[in-house]
């Protein structure tokens, strides 16, 4: 995913082939999102995280940029088990929101909604808010999200539950920006426990953008894909992602 922005445009946050990891049933990686928006942008996405055991998660979305500061989504999640069959988890409206002009702070400020249905009974809904903020440094690019998860309605929930992902990269060229990512699910805000109860990881990332310029040259696909590495007893030993994004302006 080639994080070189234009003063308004989305990072993204949905590509190839996934390697295998070790064996857990926790999942550090997730999607990454970006504070910018772009308006008549259409994006098409898709995730996919994987461990060696087979649980995997997957996730499709297609989104709109309603305007320069508005940008709506809608994705699928579903997961899978070792020795099952990738099921459906649940389907999210999010709405994130460009809160400053790129430049024009010291940080650059984001703001995603989402609310989370899922068909299940015994399963409550989820309503999540993640700030997020950005900063270029010389040929850096620094990206953080912070993620708060509340369950809602019917069905077992669990008290609001934080995540942090970290992602910084070297601006080496569009097609290819070599970085890191950090990640860290606390579980329970009153209840973390200590390190090696949260999920901590850390690895290897790489993002780029491939131009297509099939209605003008911003159009093209953008990927991001590492490894995360436990770093914590409750992590997965190993992670694999991808994230893919198939941008068209209009």
């Amino acid at each position: 995913m080639t994080m070189f922005f234009s003063s308004r445009r989305v990072l993204a946050p949905f590509m190839a082939i996934v390697a295998a990891l070790t064996a857990s049933n926790a999942l550090a990686a997730s999607t990454l999102k970006s504070p910018y928006v772009t308006k008549g942008e259409l994006e098409i996405e898709y995730f996919v995280s994987r461990t060696n055991d087979d649980y995997q998660r997957h996730k499709t979305g297609i989104g709109y940029g309603v305007n320069d500061f508005w940008f709506v989504e809608v994705e699928g999640d579903f997961r899978k088990s070792e020795g099952s069959h990738i099921g459906f988890n649940y389907l999210e409206l999010e709405n994130k929101f460009q809160l400053t002009e790129r430049g024009e702070y010291w940080l650059d400020v984001g703001a995603n909604i989402g609310y989370e249905w899922t068909p299940r009974t015994n399963v409550a809904d989820t309503v999540k808010a993640a700030l997020i903020f950005s900063k270029d440094i010389g040929k850096t690019s620094h990206i953080i999200n912070f993620v708060g998860e509340q369950n809602i309605g019917s069905g077992p929930r669990d008290a609001l539950e934080g995540d942090i992902l970290w992602s910084s990269r070297y601006r080496y060229r569009p097609s290819f920006e070599p970085g890191f990512e950090i990640s860290s699910e606390f579980g329970e805000l009153k209840n973390t426990g200590n390190f090696n109860d949260q999920e901590h990881a850390i690895g290897p990332a790489a993002y780029g953008k491939i131009p297509f310029g099939l209605t003008n040259y911003a159009d093209g696909l953008k990927y991001r894909v590492g490894y995360l590495v436990g770093v914590s007893d409750a992590a997965a030993d190993g992670d694999a992602f991808i994230q893919l994004e198939y941008e068209l302006h209009f």
